[in-house]
């Protein structure tokens, strides 16, 4: 009788733990903050799966002519617009890329002094009196990055002209362009000429 009972009762623990609610995922609930000057842009996390993937992700990086923008999985973004603080527009940017890979000053611009922040991928960010104030792109990364438009480093005067006129010059640096408020350079003034280089704002390219 006494062995019965003691199985009745184990029986009965066990299925009262296998009703027991789960114990809830860690960072379940975790939300994706970044911060500038302006208001905090807080995002509500996705669901476990979209989290994975959005993690995965990363923001992304799109360029401008009066700055850069972070936008995130979702599509949310946040300006880094020329004026920023540069602590502000070095910690967006380091968001989708990393810290810095290379930092100091350079006093021989067209412009005057210019302090500068490189970052992995070819992206460099210029700064006067600790302002952000323009960005320089090469060919090293590959085509990452695009204006909204869908402009970048790999596009051709073709679809460049498609999304703006442009103004070519022959300088020192090569085939050179503006359009849309952005500079770089063609590798050929032929349709199929491919961008090689873009920046925006002040910037310190030797001539």
């Amino acid at each position: 009788m006494l062995g019965r009972r003691t199985r009745l009762a184990a029986a009965l623990v066990a299925l009262l733990a296998g009703c027991s609610p789960a114990e809830p995922e860690q960072n379940a609930t975790r939300s994706i903050t970044f911060q500038g000057n302006a208001e905090e842009l807080i995002l509500p996390s996705p669901a476990p799966a979209e989290a994975n993937a959005a993690e995965a992700a990363g923001p992304a990086i799109n360029l401008a002519p009066d700055g850069l923008s972070l936008v995130l999985p979702s599509g949310a973004a946040r300006q880094v617009t020329f004026g920023m603080p540069r602590a502000d527009a070095t910690r967006m940017i380091a968001a989708a890329l990393g810290n810095p890979i290379e930092e100091g000053d350079q006093q021989e611009c067209g412009a005057g002094a210019l302090s500068f922040a490189n970052f992995r991928d070819g992206l460099g960010l210029y700064f006067e009196g600790g302002k952000f104030a323009g960005w320089d792109l090469d060919g090293r990364e590959g085509g990452r990055f695009a204006t909204a438009a869908g402009v970048g480093i790999g596009s051709t005067r073709k679809q460049l002209e498609s999304a703006h006129a442009i103004t070519l010059e022959d300088s020192t640096l090569g085939i050179e362009f503006t359009s849309g408020g952005l500079s770089g350079l063609l590798s050929t003034r032929e349709p199929s000429g491919e961008i090689t280089n873009l920046w925006a704002g002040m910037t310190c390219i030797a001539r």
